[in-house]
């Protein structure tokens, strides 16, 4: 019975540590469209700045559950929000102006 019990604690501990693996590993894609009137750059999770002009679009992608953007604008303001756990497209005209729907979920997936 002992050896039975510690094979299922085993195959629990197992599982538990799958599940995590899996939700800090799922991939998500974001696409950012500068629909501002001036370009940006734009940082994802730290890396290094990528210029956007503006009319363009980027793509990305972000893993796990706790992501930033951090967006920088021609007069040197940073504006930092957090990524949402889901395919997203993000508005840079909204991020400027500090609008709620600074972002839309992608479900075309």
């Amino acid at each position: 019975m002992k050896k039975i019990l510690k094979i299922a604690i085993i195959v629990l501990i197992l599982v538990v540590i799958s599940v995590i693996l899996f939700i800090t590993g799922k991939r998500h894609d974001i696409l950012i469209e500068n629909n501002s009137s001036t370009g940006i750059k734009y940082s994802i999770n730290g890396e290094p700045y990528k210029t956007l002009d503006t009319g363009r679009k980027a793509e990305g992608v972000i893993k796990g559950i706790s992501n930033v953007i951090f967006i920088k604008t021609n007069d040197d303001k940073v504006i930092e929000k957090d990524l949402p756990s889901d395919d997203i497209n993000i508005f840079i005209s909204e991020i400027i102006n500090n609008s709620e729907n600074w972002y839309k979920e992608n479900t075309n997936n």
